[in-house]
């Protein structure tokens, strides 16, 4: 497990339906993405602390709010006895069609993965 307490990790706008590819070709953007930071607790599960950038819009809660949905989702796989706290600020806007969702939840996973101490491909996270 890491020693760090908090870590931030930051996932990028995509863009798909490509020309005839659809939905099977995309592109991750340089530039605008969504920012996550997570923070061990010792209380099990994830809390929302907040939420930035959405102009309220999002749930804190963290049964229908995709970051939290992600973060509970590798807390799980990675068999990890600790909880998180998760502070997000969205850089993009929410049903832009720049993949607002899938960020979120890309860089809560990722940020959980960072606080167990693997990164991603890692065997001892899965």
């Amino acid at each position: 497990m890491s020693d760090e307490q908090a870590v931030t990790a930051f996932a990028p706008a995509t863009v798909a339906n490509l020309g005839p590819g659809f939905d099977i070709l995309g592109l991750a953007l340089q530039g605008p993405g969504d920012t996550v930071t997570a923070r061990r607790t010792l209380a099990r599960g994830v809390r929302i602390a907040a939420i930035e950038g959405d102009e309220g819009r999002l749930t804190l809660d963290p049964l229908r709010n995709t970051a939290a949905v992600a973060a509970a989702a590798t807390l799980r796989a990675a068999g990890l006895d600790f909880g998180v706290e998760l502070i997000l600020r969205k850089g993009l806007p929410v049903g832009s069609g720049l993949g607002s969702s899938a960020a979120s939840a890309a860089a809560a996973a990722f940020a959980v993965n960072l606080l167990a101490g693997a990164p991603p491909g890692n065997p001892r996270a899965r």
